[in-house]
């Protein structure tokens, strides 16, 4: 059984290279869920091409966010409807933390069947939002505290009432002006706001809400700067 390594998150992926080495060195070989990297169903291709059958994934994390480990079976379920029987994948639910020193045992991984589960009639349309902020992960935004940034925004818009609802956010790769890291940026108004600290979110906030709803936007946010 040849096994999978799944970076889940953004975040995750930034240490592709670390968990691809770890998994060539166990024997395996390593993928991303999202990010920059070589992608699942890219990985699940090259192994049906070299004959390979029964499969092991297993999601792997470096943080907190557990939430895209389901994904990892929803993108393999797809992989088999739209493939064909290719390949036997076995999904272990339970994600790693960390660059593992062993395998894990396949004992407790569950067979996937195949099924189209990439396509739902909730996600045929744009969401009704006025606003989108993209988030920067990028290097220089990630060393200078894009995490704490993100992680303040969502709870702040949460609390009003707009999160996902009038306002959406995007974590994303890097988006310029790397100088004002950490950086956001706020559409359609095609504004670039940075630095941008989770004492400066409160402001962010109100501005956003305060536009959605038809009003002036709140004063107090971060000046909008252009890319260079």
């Amino acid at each position: 059984m040849r096994t999978v390594l799944v970076a889940l998150t953004l975040a995750d992926a930034s240490r592709w290279p670390e968990l691809a080495e770890s998994a060539s060195r166990l024997g395996g070989v390593a993928a991303v869920l999202q990010g920059e990297g070589p992608g699942l169903v890219d990985q699940l291709d090259a192994l049906a091409a070299t004959g390979t059958k029964p499969v092991h994934l297993i999601g792997v994390t470096f943080g907190d966010d557990l939430g895209p480990a389901s994904w990892v079976g929803r993108v393999a379920r797809w992989w088999l409807d739209s493939r064909g029987p290719q390949l036997e994948l076995w999904f272990s639910s339970r994600p790693l933390r960390g660059l593992p020193e062993v395998l894990p045992d396949a004992g407790r991984a569950r067979l996937l069947a195949p099924r189209d589960s990439m396509t739902n009639p909730d996600w045929e349309e744009p969401p009704p939002v006025a606003r989108q902020v993209l988030v920067c992960r990028g290097v220089r935004c990630n060393a200078k505290g894009a995490a704490a940034t993100q992680d303040a925004l969502k709870r702040a818009l949460a609390e009003a009432g707009a999160l996902d609802e009038s306002v959406l956010v995007t974590v994303t790769a890097c988006c310029y002006p790397c100088n004002r890291a950490p950086l956001v940026v706020v559409q359609p108004d095609m504004q670039w706001l940075g630095p941008v600290t989770p004492d400066d979110v409160p402001a962010l906030v109100r501005q956003l809400t305060g536009a959605t709803n038809g009003q002036e936007p709140a004063g107090g946010a971060p000046e909008p700067t252009q890319p260079a």
